[in-house]
């Protein structure tokens, strides 16, 4: 009975039952050698995103104390830039003030001369 049955079915198919054997097959070793895998690649993709994650917190938090430091460092220049900036307007106030004290000096100066002169005369 089996030998007519095979008899009967025609070429195309057997082979169509052979292909879907096939795929059968395939997929059944497709499935056995990935499943352990995919447990352990969820493991792996998972340490390394946490390491990858914890790795870049780090460097996120180191750069931040960086940049504090830099920043204190900044404020600490402008402090001092402020000081000197203040002192040099001081300067400049007190040398314009000498500078109008020695104008009028000088008029004094040379008013007398020419009364001087205007005397001479």
């Amino acid at each position: 009975m089996a030998k007519e049955r095979a008899q009967k079915k025609s070429f195309q198919q057997s082979l169509e039952d052979i292909k879907e054997k096939m795929k059968e097959k395939r997929n059944k070793r497709l499935e056995s050698a990935s499943a352990p895998n995919r447990g352990r690649l969820i493991k792996i993709n998972t340490n390394s995103v946490v390491q990858s994650a914890s790795t870049l917190l780090l460097g996120v938090q180191q750069n931040n104390k960086m940049l504090a430091v830099a920043l204190q460092a900044e404020k600490e220049k402008l402090g001092h830039a402020n000081v000197m900036i203040l002192q040099l307007k001081r300067e400049r106030q007190a040398l314009f003030l000498h500078l109008i004290l020695l104008k009028r000096k000088l008029k004094e100066q040379e008013a007398a001369a020419s009364e001087v002169h205007l005397d001479a005369c």
